[in-house]
């Protein structure tokens, strides 16, 4: 995406000094009173240091956030913001966001009040120990609605049982980061809600607090059935990102091989039967058509993971696979 087309409040944001911490604060979906969410954070974020920067994202469509983010840009100055012309989503305003940050550490807040602002100070203090190189938080749910903990525990159990994960709360938007690590995400789609589980991958030390609830975020919420579709396809995407980007052939190959192989064992019961068992004819054998489309598809499946490992094979210069945790000369 070009930056180009975007709208932002200030100009000669790219000669703004570096800063301690920056705030990115995407605005695409529900929002809270922004100006009441910002007044809580930055009360608590100025009590750690001055030094800061609030840096709202919004997507064209939010409208009446645009108006107060706006005020409190021209009342702030260490507020600024980007508008997208029109809708990009969560993904794409996070990376724009990281792109415009200028702090030493980044942290990334919802729109909405998740936790309460107070704890921001653990997570700075967790960073700034060098203790970890991301840090989230994991809202304790003793006052959240039942129906908000089942659906938590359900999502988590499906995310565990495809990629492994340790975390119990991937969702909440309340995270903590060193610069130079939010810049190395390249997040698209839904992916912003997996960067604990994409940052391990990377391995990146990544490091979860239990944190208080903010109350305002413990009404029960059910969607629309497609986001709940959404949301398992977007497990199935991260499973294949996390196991074959790099190895499309292992799961293609696979797949392609094993109906193969059935389509040939169903051939070669056919000919064995054709030959050797008296008034055995192949006409009107459905198992036959069976067998020839198993292979031809099999066959197809195959050659999509062995294009899939040439185009890796030819842009594996450009795609960074690691993080050096430390060079001695």
């Amino acid at each position: 995406m070009d930056t180009e087309t975007l709208t932002a409040s200030k100009q000669g944001d790219g000669s703004k000094a570096a800063v301690e911490i920056s705030v990115v604060i995407p605005v695409v979906e529900r929002s809270d009173d922004l100006a009441k969410l910002f007044h809580a954070y930055s009360e608590e974020i100025f009590k750690l240091t001055g030094d800061v920067e609030f840096i709202f994202v919004l997507d064209a469509h939010m409208k009446d956030e645009y108006g107060i983010v706006k005020e409190l840009a021209s009342r702030h100055p260490h507020v600024s913001f980007v508008r997208f012309p029109k809708t990009f989503g969560e993904s794409n305003a996070l990376s724009v966001g990281f792109q415009k940050a200028k702090g030493k550490y980044v942290f990334t807040l919802s729109s909405y009040f998740q936790v309460e602002p107070c704890e921001i100070r653990r997570l700075y203090e967790t960073l700034i120990n060098g203790e970890c190189d991301i840090v989230i938080s994991r809202r304790s749910r003793e006052g959240d609605s039942f129906l908000n903990r089942i659906q938590s525990v359900l999502f988590h159990k499906i995310l565990r049982l495809f990629t492994g994960t340790r975390f119990r709360d991937i969702s909440c938007g309340f995270r903590g980061m060193k610069k130079e690590v939010a810049e190395t995400f390249d997040i698209y789609g839904d992916l912003h809600r997996f960067i604990p589980i994409l940052a391990e991958h990377q391995g990146l030390r990544v490091k979860e607090l239990k944190v208080r609830q903010h109350k305002r975020d413990t009404k029960p919420r059910v969607y629309r059935l497609r986001v709940y579709l959404y949301r398992i396809i977007d497990i199935l995407t991260l499973f294949f990102l996390l196991r074959f980007t790099y190895r499309p052939l292992r799961f293609f190959g696979s797949l392609g091989s094993l109906l193969t192989l059935i389509g040939l064992a169903i051939n070669g019961y056919l000919i064995y039967n054709r030959l050797f068992t008296e008034h055995f004819t192949l006409r009107d054998k459905p198992s036959l058509f069976l067998a020839a489309l198993l292979m031809v598809i099999g066959i197809q499946i195959f050659a999509i993971g062995l294009l899939g490992e040439i185009i890796i094979y030819t842009h594996s210069k450009k795609a960074k696979q690691f993080n050096i945790k430390e060079y001695i000369e």
